[in-house]
C-alpha cells in the first residue's frame, strides 16, 4: 500500500438467497476481487445474506431476526477468509446480533489478518424498536488500522452530528456510514447527514446502501440507496464534496482513490475551520430571545 493513496470501494450490496456458503464466496469474489480496494465497505442489514441461505422463502421479521442472530458467527467467519483472500480491510456490513442485553444491530470491520472489531447500531430506528425489539448499542469504538483512525456510524445513527462529533475529536480520519432504507426519503435522510458529517468535521465519509428487493423477507423487502464518498467542499477538493458516487441502485462499487489522512492534515489550510470553531457555537446556546415583530 503506498502511504499516500488507498482505494475505498462503496458497495450498493443487493442480498439474495444463495446455497450455501460456497455458492456465497464465488459471488463475492466475483464482485469484488476485480476492484482491488483497499477498504471494502458494506451497507447495513447485508449480513440478512446468512439468514437466507437454505431457508423457507417467508417468516415473521422476529424469526428473519432470530435467524440471522443465529447465523452471524458464521457470516463474521466468511468475511475473515475474504478479507484475507481480497487483502483488504473489510466492513462486513451489519446484521442483527445476540447479546446479553438483547439483539443489536452490528457490524464489523475486520482486518486483511481476521482480526475484528465491532460497532453496534446506538440509536434505533421505530421499526427497530417495534416490530424488530432491538436493543440499542452502548458507546462509540474507533478502530486503529494501517488506512488510518476508522470510525462507524450505522445509517440513522450519521443523522446525529454529535455522535460524528465525539469520533472527529477522538482522532477518526474516515467514518464508515453503511445504510439501509427503503425509501428515497429515507435514502435521502442518510446520504445528507453523511455529507454534513463529512463538512462539520473536514472528514471523509464513506456511504454504502442496501439495494434491491427480497421476497418474503420483511426486514430488507424493499432496499434503495445511492453509494457515495464524501469530504468537505474546500481547497483541492471537489466543489460539491463528493468524491464519488454512483447512480441510484446501480450494483457497481464506488470507489476512490486518495488518502484520507491528507484531508485531516489539511485542516489548518482550508477556507474554512468548521472542526476548529465547532466549540464557539457553545458561547450562542442560550435560549434564544423572542421578539415581537408585527
Amino acid at each position: 500500500l503506498d502511504e499516500a493513496v488507498m482505494r475505498i470501494a462503496a458497495v450498493p450490496y443487493a442480498c439474495r438467497r444463495r446455497s450455501g456458503w460456497v455458492e456465497h464466496e464465488a459471488d463475492m469474489l466475483a464482485l469484488l476481487g476485480p476492484v482491488e480496494a483497499d477498504l471494502i465497505v458494506l451497507p447495513e442489514y447485508a449480513a440478512m445474506d446468512a439468514a437466507l441461505m437454505s431457508d423457507p422463502p417467508t417468516g415473521t421479521a422476529m424469526e428473519w431476526r432470530d435467524r440471522a442472530a443465529h447465523r452471524a458467527p458464521d457470516w463474521v467467519a466468511q468475511w475473515q477468509m475474504l478479507a484475507s483472500r481480497l487483502g483488504a480491510y473489510v466492513l462486513a456490513g451489519s446484521g442483527p446480533c445476540r447479546t446479553e442485553a438483547g439483539v443489536v444491530n452490528r457490524c464489523w470491520l475486520i482486518a486483511p489478518s481476521g482480526a475484528v472489531t465491532h460497532q453496534d447500531k446506538l440509536i434505533l430506528t421505530p421499526y427497530e424498536r417495534d416490530t424488530l425489539g432491538m436493543t440499542g448499542g452502548t458507546g462509540l469504538t474507533l478502530a486503529d488500522t494501517a488506512l488510518g483512525r476508522i470510525g462507524i456510524l450505522i445509517c440513522y445513527d450519521a443523522e446525529f452530528p454529535l455522535l460524528a462529533r465525539s469520533m472527529a475529536k477522538a482522532g477518526a480520519q474516515m467514518i464508515l456510514t453503511p445504510s439501509c432504507t427503503d425509501l428515497p426519503a429515507g435514502q435521502t435522510r442518510v446520504r445528507q447527514s453523511a455529507r454534513a458529517r463529512a463538512l462539520e468535521n473536514q472528514i471523509v465519509t464513506v456511504q454504502a446502501p442496501l439495494t434491491g428487493a427480497v421476497q418474503g423477507c420483511d426486514i430488507i423487502d424493499v432496499s434503495t440507496g445511492r453509494a457515495g464518498i464524501f469530504a468537505p467542499p474546500d481547497h483541492g477538493l471537489p466543489p460539491d464534496g463528493i468524491l464519488a458516487q454512483g447512480a441510484t441502485d446501480d450494483p457497481a462499487p464506488v470507489t476512490w482513490d486518495g488518502d484520507p489522512r491528507a484531508i485531516i492534515a489539511a485542516r489548518d489550510a482550508a477556507q474554512v475551520s468548521n472542526f476548529a470553531h465547532w466549540p464557539e457555537q457553545s458561547a450562542h446556546g442560550d435560549p434564544p430571545r423572542i421578539v415581537g415583530l408585527t
